[in-house]
């Protein structure tokens, strides 16, 4: 099995990929293989099974993955508060 990295890619494609992923359940890799694949007129390989632990975690809405995107861009992981630390 061969591995493949893309660079400097577009972020009109990248947003574009992720919100294809969002929409299926699907993650970057798993949307960009099936895309490629039928651009490009072949099967895609059978695709393994989620983790075990999927079946606890689940998977968000796009509209959540969305909210949490949000949050995530606003946060500032630059400051430590001590009492985390306790």
């Amino acid at each position: 099995m061969s591995e493949l990295t893309l660079h400097a890619m577009d972020e009109t494609l990248t947003a574009a990929l992720r919100r294809r992923a969002a929409e299926t359940g699907a993650s970057l890799n798993q949307a960009a293989k099936s895309l490629l694949a039928a651009a490009l007129g072949v099967s895609a390989e059978k695709e393994r099974p989620a983790p075990g632990f999927m079946r606890f975690a689940g998977g968000l809405s796009a509209k959540d993955a969305a909210k949490m995107r949000a949050a995530l861009d606003a946060a500032d992981f630059s400051r430590v508060d001590e009492r985390d630390w306790r």
